[in-house]
């Protein structure tokens, strides 16, 4: 820098005793400045491809930070924030530092980058149900709900097991997904996923159920909607409680369109020495109820650190009820009643052909059960997220009434 200061000096001198000197003295003061300029636009094209490092910095007094690391002397820790600028942060009151993907965060229009939404492992699932991004390895969480607790943990990149539970334990289920790797910039994720369930010590354990289920997700972690469809099974019942009405039964007389005391009792004991086994009872087919799934789900960021959730699932299983096969008459069956009239009573003896129908278990149509769960998540850091629900079931009574009610419920995600 100095030597050329000097050939500047000489040059200024000659300059002042020829004109043509003049000339080229410009001439080479302009030279000088172009390769200057071209020089710093070199210099800020090499920073520009530096690749910036992003990180989410948590200090043991609870704060956190998330910005670009401009340098790190062992002692200190430059910051460069959004919100605030650049901050100074002492390593020792640093618990974590947690790298952060820069090509996930998105660029305002003035090319900075915008606040980072959290992209923990719990938004892999929705309320209830899982889209098919998968849980990375070392993105362990658990799921604490008001109807109990249940934790889910990476193997790898692409498979992940989870326990869920009551807070009694009973039922208590093993969850598992498999997500199919995709290419780092597709949209279009794949996964397979089932939760085997045994109702533990109730019911002596002879309950169990199911689920399984496929399931593609279109868009990332911010922002995405699922398609999900599978099979779904369970019992929670004894085989004698499955009952769905009875074998047969009979078509009372009708007197003078009133009821008797003692009418259909005395009909039923003649009937059954006839050798109709009147409480004979039909059940279900199925030992296990079953129904197929279908889901639709979605997450879709509205602040800076909440999303909205719409998750729905519907379960489409068979109705099953009785189906007349025959009708029988039984002649002169003979039955008593008893008359109350002003105070005294009077048994009344008949005689009457009594018709009994006979029936079996029979399909008779669908019984659609419908789940529905919008939900608001709280992204209270990196690593804590809570989140509340208004859901709702609309159901199918086995009379094929409808019937509704709400089902609101909260719950609290952490990672570990």
């Amino acid at each position: 820098m100095h030597g050329l200061k000097r050939v500047i000096l000489k040059l200024f001198y000659i300059c002042r005793m020829n004109s043509n000197s003049k000339i080229l003295f410009v001439l080479f003061i302009l030279g000088i400045s172009v390769s200057q300029i071209q020089a710093q636009n070199t210099s800020s094209e090499v920073q520009d491809t530096v690749k910036k490092e992003f990180y989410v910095i948590k200090k043991s007094d609870g704060a956190e930070y998330v910005g670009e690391v401009i340098s790190d002397d062992g002692r200190e820790v430059l910051l460069l924030t959004k919100s605030i600028g650049k901050i100074f942060i002492i390593k020792s009151d640093i618990v974590s530092m947690t790298r952060i993907d820069a090509s996930k965060l998105s660029q305002s229009s003035d090319g900075l980058y915008e606040d980072f939404r959290i992209e923990g492992p719990y938004t892999t699932r929705y309320f209830f149900t899982t889209n098919a991004l998968p849980i990375k390895k070392k993105e362990n969480y658990m799921m604490i709900g008001l109807q109990g607790p249940e934790v889910h943990f990476a193997v790898n990149d692409n498979l992940s097991l989870g326990v869920m539970a009551t807070w009694i334990a009973s039922p208590i289920a093993l969850a598992a997904k498999y997500s199919f790797e995709s290419k780092s910039e597709s949209k279009t994720h794949f996964a397979l996923g089932t939760i085997m369930a045994s109702s533990g010590y109730l019911l002596q354990a002879q309950g169990f159920g199911g689920i399984h289920w496929a399931t593609v997700t279109q868009g990332d972690r911010k922002s995405n909607v699922s398609f999900s469809a599978g099979y779904a099974y369970a019992k929670l019942y004894k085989d004698n409680s499955n009952s769905i009405g009875r074998k047969y039964y009979a078509q009372y007389p009708v007197i003078d369109g009133n009821y008797y005391y003692g009418l259909e009792s005395s009909v039923d004991n003649e009937l059954r020495n006839k050798g109709v086994d009147y409480y004979q009872e039909i059940f279900s087919p199925n030992k296990a109820r079953g129904s197929a799934v279908l889901g639709i789900s979605g997450i879709t960021p509205i602040g800076q650190k909440a999303s909205f959730i719409f998750d729905a699932l519907a379960f489409i299983g068979t109705q099953y009820g009785l189906e007349n096969v025959d009708s029988r008459v039984y002649p002169n069956i003979n039955y008593q009643y008893t008359v109350y009239e002003n105070g005294t009573s009077t048994i009344i003896y008949a005689t009457d052909d009594i018709t009994v129908n006979e029936y079996r278990s029979a399909k008779i149509g669908i019984k659609p059960t419908v789940i529905i769960m919008p939900a608001i998540r709280f992204n209270r850091s990196y690593n804590k997220a809570f989140q509340v629900a208004l859901a709702g079931v609309i159901a199918k009574d086995n009379y094929g009434d409808i019937i509704s009610f709400p089902v609101p419920t909260v719950s609290w995600l952490r990672q570990f």
